[in-house]
């Protein structure tokens, strides 16, 4: 695939909020409402990173399941003190969309947030 160079990826692993979310376990801290906010939410990113994304890439076993052009971000002064909040369009055309990310990277042991041009 070829990737759009003035595109500034952040990659996240959203295993267990997807999977709390597929089942719909509410009891779960991971559990987020929808697709769009399992990948959006809480994550530990630098300002400076955070700063520079222009996309947040959600990812579940590999493969690319959200993609959001981020408009803005905050920083979490709750229960996720410092983790960030992503906030932007869904893009369900995007290019990235069923990527499978270990071409990128190789190995995803480990795999919690990896970054493209940043």
């Amino acid at each position: 695939m070829k990737m759009n160079n003035d595109d500034r990826l952040i990659f996240v692993n959203i295993k267990h909020s997807y999977e709390a979310m597929i089942k719909n376990d509410t009891s779960s801290p991971y559990y987020r409402k929808d697709l769009k906010d399992c990948t959006r939410m809480y994550w530990k990113i630098s300002d400076d990173k955070a700063e520079a994304a222009t996309h947040i890439l959600g990812c579940y076993n590999g493969i690319v399941k959200e993609v959001i052009r981020i408009s803005s971000y905050s920083t979490d002064k709750g229960e996720y003190a410092g983790r960030k909040v992503f906030e932007g369009e869904e893009l369900n055309d995007s290019q990235y969309l069923g990527m499978d990310i270990r071409s990128l990277f190789g190995t995803l042991a480990n795999f919690r947030i990896k970054y493209i041009n940043l």
